[in-house]
């Protein structure tokens, strides 16, 4: 799997936080990565959870090496699998149409 760095989006929350209960999957988390990451970007995102989905032992906590800041995470690499795997849940919840392109299409050349 070649984008395995696109799991730092959802990891990047663990640096704030104290347990993973404290996550909150909800709208206000969709619409933030829906005005970050377009459509495509998701679509990537879904596939390399996935990849990790099947690859539960691989380092996940090492991937933070690549990410811009100093501090470390604090959770083990089994947490942080069960977090993505929450993360990779969060997305396929049609509730939040992370994974479609739900925006109204009113502009002359969507129509």
């Amino acid at each position: 799997m070649e984008n395995k760095n696109l799991l730092i989006i959802p990891m990047w929350t663990l640096y704030n936080m104290k347990d993973l209960e404290d996550i909150n999957f909800d709208i206000n988390l969709s619409d933030y990565i829906k005005r970050g990451y377009n459509l495509t970007k998701r679509k990537e995102l879904y596939e390399v959870l996935e990849w990790a989905e099947d690859n539960p032992n691989y380092s996940f906590i090492n991937l933070m090496d690549n990410a811009p800041s100093v501090r470390k995470i604090k959770f083990t690499n089994k947490e942080i699998y069960l977090h993505l795997m929450n993360f990779k849940s969060f997305m396929e919840n049609t509730e939040f149409s992370l994974l479609i392109d739900n925006r109204p299409t009113n502009l002359p050349w969507e129509r």
